[in-house]
């Protein structure tokens, strides 16, 4: 149960985190900051329940790309610039909550 309470607050902290650069953004509805905000505590679970044999890192930037995948198809077709911010956040933010979630389980 220890290992999903630090998932839970991964998502929570890299969600709250990655939606106050959301209010950068223009014209974005409050359903973007909800589901951005919810998809990082379900990553943040998966990452923390999936027992990939590989490295924490390579484990959170598959799972958060994965998780990531529909809502990147459709930033890429509104606008590169966001599909590639997007990518970018997801890759990075992935690693890290990886690495965080993998050394909290083991301590």
């Amino acid at each position: 149960m220890k290992k999903y309470i630090n998932g839970i607050i991964a998502g929570i902290i890299v969600g709250i985190f990655h939606c106050l650069f959301l209010l950068f953004a223009k014209d974005l509805e409050i359903t973007v900051f909800i589901s951005t905000f919810i998809t990082w505590i379900v990553v943040g679970v998966l990452i923390s329940s999936v027992d990939f044999k590989t490295n924490s890192i390579i484990k959170g930037v598959t799972v958060s790309l994965l998780v990531s995948l529909p809502s990147l198809v459709y930033t890429f077709t509104s606008t590169i610039f966001g599909g590639i911010w997007t990518l970018f956040t997801t890759v990075l933010v992935g690693a890290f909550m990886g690495y965080i979630i993998d050394k909290r389980n083991k301590r």
